[in-house]
């Protein structure tokens, strides 16, 4: 009796150390993917940034040099989104500290991460292509209106707004099928990992 126990603690400690050890690959092949997506992330991160902080002196040379109210406000959300921008990526690169070095620690830091950029991608109509499109209407707007106060806008400022209008949307849904393709693939497979670790 107490040799068959023995033999069946064996065999549950091999299989318990052989599901770490693909556990232990499985997560490995994971860091290498969730690595080249952050360097990604990283350098369109910077991109985005230098683009807005470059961009405020010309939002603001433009409300000196403003002709009405309509354009000065456009210049002033063009500031505020300029400014809005890198602080909404940086945001979503911050993580919860992690108190522990462990398999499941890093998976939930993982799962932290990759849900912050899916749902900084899914929401960039709010945070970025509205304030953008927003200010761009309010800035020629003003540059069309009269001495009187009326908006004269031309059949080319027409075809304009239109083709803004439909960059931003095209912007919209290109950003929407990356966050779908992009990090929601990475996403369930930390998810399936954690609940693996769970049901151990």
């Amino acid at each position: 009796m107490k040799l068959d126990d023995l033999k069946h603690n064996f065999e549950q400690q091999i299989a318990d150390s052989s599901a770490e050890a693909q556990l232990a690959l499985q997560v490995d092949e994971l860091k290498a993917k969730t690595k080249k997506y952050q360097r990604d992330i990283k350098m369109r991160d910077f991109m985005e940034i230098s683009i807005s902080l470059l961009l405020i002196p010309v939002w603001l040379y433009g409300l000196t040099i403003s002709a009405n109210w309509v354009q000065s406000s456009g210049c002033i959300l063009a500031t505020l989104t300029s400014l809005y921008i890198p602080y909404k990526l940086l945001k979503a690169r911050r993580l919860l500290p992690c108190k522990e070095d462990s398999i499941r620690a890093y998976l939930h830091q993982e799962q932290q991460r990759l849900a912050q950029q899916k749902q900084l991608l899914e929401n960039i109509v709010w945070w970025y292509i509205a304030p953008i499109f927003i200010s761009v209407m309010l800035i020629t707007l003003g540059a069309n209106m009269d001495d009187e106060g009326v908006i004269q806008l031309k059949p080319h400022m027409q075809l304009y707004y239109l083709l803004v209008l439909l960059g931003m949307v095209g912007i919209y849904f290109w950003n929407r099928r990356a966050a779908r393709k992009r990090f929601g693939p990475l996403l369930e497979r930390v998810e399936q990992q954690l609940n693996e670790l769970n049901d151990e």
